[in-house]
């Protein structure tokens, strides 16, 4: 079986990753290139892959996966209600430990850009938001290898969306909206 496959990963953890993936017994083969900001992009042959098996089988889509800062894979898989059931059933099955933290529905139009939406997301779980925070905008920057400066636009940029579409959905907003976002 071939696979390409997109990481993120702190970049200090990118080494044992990839050597955890050469170290695998069903790995035949592995191509990588390394980017900044732990970003890998390359292609594996393995005998088998069982999750990748079972994305397959229920006719999901595996979109993304990232490396938290503990070791824990965090896929982001696309898939209608009964595909997304039938994958669930499907690692039970193999026993393959999972937990479904987000499902949401897909719209036409997204409220926020897949960067914004990915980078919020970090910053929230890293305690970024919280107070006091548990993670600065440099240390941030470093665990998603996106300068400081281009990362406060993409915060500030997110925030301004949510709290408009916050506020236009309570009928709050007293002023037009700019295109700006």
């Amino acid at each position: 079986m071939e696979h390409l496959f997109e990481l993120q990963v702190e970049p200090s953890l990118v080494e044992t990753l990839l050597q955890t993936i050469r170290s695998d017994k069903d790995v035949i083969d592995v191509d990588f290139m390394r980017s900044k900001g732990g970003h890998v992009y390359g292609a594996v042959s393995a005998k088998r892959c069982t999750v990748c098996k079972q994305v397959a089988q229920s006719k999901c889509f595996l979109a993304s996966l990232v490396i938290g800062s503990s070791g824990e894979p965090q896929w982001t898989v696309l898939g209608g209600e009964k595909s997304f059931d039938d994958l669930i059933r499907g690692l039970d099955r193999e026993s393959i430990s999972h937990k479904l933290r987000l499902m949401k529905e897909l719209k036409e139009s997204a409220l926020l850009t897949s960067r914004q939406e990915e980078i919020l997301l970090i910053a929230l779980e890293s305690g970024y938001f919280d107070f006091p925070k548990k993670v600065g905008l440099k240390e941030l920057a470093s665990r998603t290898g996106v300068r400081e400066s281009s990362l406060a636009e993409i915060i500030r940029r997110g925030q301004r969306k949510v709290l408009h579409d916050y506020m236009t959905r309570r009928s709050l907003l007293r002023r037009p909206e700019s295109t700006n976002m």
